[in-house]
């Protein structure tokens, strides 16, 4: 998922690093330790106007009102105690600070994993957002084991505090299983109120854990919000070879891929999806993949009523013999596209077949108290009446998906990210699309498309930018509809070193008519401090769910 780097000498990293200090000067990095694994941590002041907003929000970690944007990205030229796994930066409407926080890597190697996935949810219910931070290749220090960990730092009035931070493995007391190499034990993350009771709660896929010979089936383990914020007490644990969930285990599955939590009926609990990426693998010409639905309860996930739908029952929605759906679920979300207090779920297949290959498609299954049903399903590609573009290879329609209310009609919108759209002769240049929500369900009546070369979209397209790599729809102006953030992770900016791209993320507002593209833009070197310089900025937003393919 991402590349692997060798065991480094930290010593001789620092010696080979030298480049420029930014304008503002960084204060020193901190140390914390857990579970005797450590976590860097730099800020980094600057001037800001404390602001107020009203409305939802989804990263509000300082608790203004307004949106934080925190983003993983590859750490490019670094000083620091640690050789890093990775970066996630985080940048606040209020408070004066930009915070950085970074794995460390053990002497065993391993791969820049750190931010791998990235969620936010109030899991103390004290009003301030958390930010919970994946890092699927974490070295557990007991037996030396890549399994992975969940890092949890709470939110506050001043942001983010590192000094409360708890680090989640499944050696942690109460969390099921055991560390074992490669389960990739935090790859995909997804945050909400599960049990009803006012606290998010935290669902972890570990993609790859075994089950003897069924190497790679994949588990999810769900951790449940209190006062004190996330704990292992009472913590869930599914796979497929479960009575309770659809399916069976089987090699190089993948179950537990992708996940997101969101209201599916009409009760007060926030239900659980689970992506099973490589269901079906091979199995079957007309599709493979697999989204799996499992209903929230006041005593957390039910072991009764689950349903799941694969990629090869959704063959009769498309409309076409030769649009397949493969590997169905890679990209998740929930939201209620026809404002009926049923919530759809939005799965991404990317790598399906619309004529061409890879050319992607989503499939929007319709709210309903009896859950995901293949008779209720809505399968829209770039060839759908009324949305822009066409099915071309590897575009990879659907690759990214965000879904809220843009437009503020109360129905929720659809962003779809395609990071591998091809534009005139521009390679992997990127497109974004949104889908308007409305009383008859998502369509294609009134989307809209941005690429790099639409007027006031920072940049311009290029081959190899990945414009729609990571979306995010979240509350930046504090008020009317959600906001857009849009990454470009290959984007190479004025001051880059050629071929290492520092990333771009880009903004839209939202409005009654859908998204409105603003001249302002972040990029890798605008957040490179004398510590640390990101690339590939934005791989990875913080929203409400987060995991699947990374593109950059």
């Amino acid at each position: 998922m991402r590349r692997k780097i060798a065991s480094v000498s930290v010593l001789a990293v620092l010696a080979g690093l030298a480049f420029s200090a930014p304008a503002e000067a960084a204060d020193d990095v901190r140390t914390v330790i857990r579970d005797g694994v450590v976590l860097q941590y730099h800020r980094v002041a600057k001037t800001s106007t404390p602001v107020k907003g009203t409305g939802a929000t989804r990263s509000d970690f300082d608790g203004d009102g307004i949106d934080d944007v925190a983003a993983t990205a590859d750490p490019f030229q670094y000083v620091l105690p640690y050789s890093p796994t990775g970066v996630v930066a985080v940048r606040y409407s209020s408070a004066p600070q930009v915070d950085y926080f970074m794995g460390a890597f053990s002497s065993d190697g391993g791969c820049l994993c750190f931010g791998i996935a990235l969620v936010a949810g109030d899991f103390n219910g004290d009003g301030y957002d958390d930010l919970a931070i994946g890092d699927s290749d974490e070295v557990d220090p007991s037996n030396r084991a890549h399994a992975g960990s969940v890092w949890v730092i709470p939110g506050s009035r001043t942001g983010l505090l590192v000094d409360s931070v708890r680090h989640f493995n499944q050696r942690s007391p109460g969390v099921p299983g055991d560390p074992e190499n490669f389960d990739s034990f935090g790859a995909a993350l997804a945050a909400g109120d599960i049990n009803g009771d006012g606290r998010d709660d935290l669902a972890i896929g570990a993609f790859k854990e075994s089950f003897g010979t069924k190497v790679e089936a994949g588990v999810v383990t769900v951790l449940f919000g209190g006062s004190g914020g996330l704990t292992g007490t009472g913590a869930q644990y599914f796979h497929q070879d479960q009575a309770a969930v659809p399916g069976t285990a089987e090699r190089n599955d993948h179950f537990g891929w992708t996940l997101a939590i969101g209201k599916v009926n009409n009760d007060r609990y926030a239900d659980l999806v689970i992506g099973t990426q490589n269901e079906d693998d091979g199995q079957a010409w007309n599709g493979s993949g697999m989204v799996t639905l499992m209903w929230g309860s006041a005593g957390g996930v039910q072991s009764t009523g689950a349903t799941g739908v694969t990629g090869a029952a959704v063959h009769g929605a498309t409309g076409h013999p030769d649009t397949v759906a493969w590997y169905l679920g890679e990209a998740l979300a929930v939201g209620d596209v026809n404002g009926d207090g049923l919530g759809e779920v939005i799965a991404g297949a990317p790598l399906a077949q619309t004529t061409a290959i890879n050319a992607g498609l989503i499939a929007v299954f319709t709210g309903r108290s009896g859950g995901l049903s293949s008779s209720a399903v809505r399968v829209i590609t770039q060839r759908t009446a009324g949305v822009p573009g066409e099915p071309e290879a590897d575009d990879r329609f659907g690759g990214t998906l965000a879904v809220g209310d843009v437009t503020g009609d109360g129905k929720a919108d659809v962003l779809v990210g395609a990071p591998g759209e091809t534009i005139v002769s521009a390679t992997q240049a990127g497109v974004i699309t949104l889908l308007k929500g409305s009383a008859a369900g998502l369509t294609g009546s009134g989307a809209q498309e941005f690429d790099q070369n639409h007027p006031v979209v920072p940049s311009a397209r290029e081959t190899g930018d990945y414009f729609g790599a990571s979306v995010a729809l979240l509350n930046l102006n504090g008020t009317g509809g959600l906001d857009a953030v849009v990454a470009a992770t290959g984007e190479e900016v004025a001051g880059d070193l050629a071929g290492n791209g520092s990333g771009l993320m880009a903004r839209f507002d939202g409005s009654t008519g859908g998204l409105v593209p603003q001249s302002t833009s972040w990029s890798g070197l605008s957040l490179r401090t004398d510590r640390i310089w990101p690339q590939s900025y934005g791989m990875r937003i913080a929203g409400p769910q987060s995991g699947g393919r990374l593109y950059f």
